[in-house]
């Protein structure tokens, strides 16, 4: 894979800060010594170019600096954000209305793919029913009937408006559930 399109994944799957480095690492080290054959010498460069400054999670413990990077390969390889996609559609497909699908997710990323799909929201589309989106280009304005219709076109009924995240009770007694967010919608 080439530096930039290396760079884009540990950037957008990563949420690398240093994505441009480790790509530029990665190529030159694959040129000059051949192809990273272990995980462990994937670490250790990473690690070379960030540095060994371990960054605290929520609950204060060190997280390695090549975390990121092994959750971009990871997420990239096994498509997991359309596999994610994928899975609500069948959900909702499969589903009788009135039934409930349930999305666990541990990850940015992930919560926003699922969000996204339980409100509707397609950044594709020319207006979305959300009101962020609604005043984020004022220089558009919809008419009342594409606003009814986009509106009526939902598939999901939320049923909160927030996310579910763990209790610090249920942290301390479970750490990897530090991360979870629970979202939940009923098939119009």
């Amino acid at each position: 894979m080439e530096e930039s399109r290396l760079a884009k994944l540990l950037k957008r799957y990563g949420e690398e800060r240093k994505a441009k480095a480790i790509a530029r690492a990665v190529v030159e080290t694959r040129m000059a010594l051949g192809p990273i054959g272990t995980t462990q010498q994937l670490s250790d460069l990473v690690v070379a170019v960030v540095g060994n400054d371990h960054a605290l999670d929520k609950l204060q413990r060190h997280s390695h600096p090549a975390t990121k990077t092994f959750q971009a390969i990871r997420i990239f390889v096994n498509n997991e954000l359309n596999e994610l996609f994928n899975g609500l559609t069948v959900a909702h497909r499969r589903l009788r209305t009135g039934g409930t699908v349930v999305a666990l997710s541990f990850h940015s990323l992930e919560d926003r793919v699922v969000k996204r799909h339980l409100q509707g929201i397609d950044i594709d589309d020319e207006f979305s029913p959300t009101i962020s989106a609604k005043y984020r280009n004022t220089a558009t304005w919809h008419s009342e009937e594409l606003m009814q219709k986009c509106l009526q076109s939902r598939l999901w009924d939320v049923s909160t408006k927030k996310v579910i995240t763990p209790t610090q009770a249920e942290v301390d007694r479970n750490p990897r559930s530090r991360s979870a967010k629970l979202r939940f919608a009923t098939k119009r």
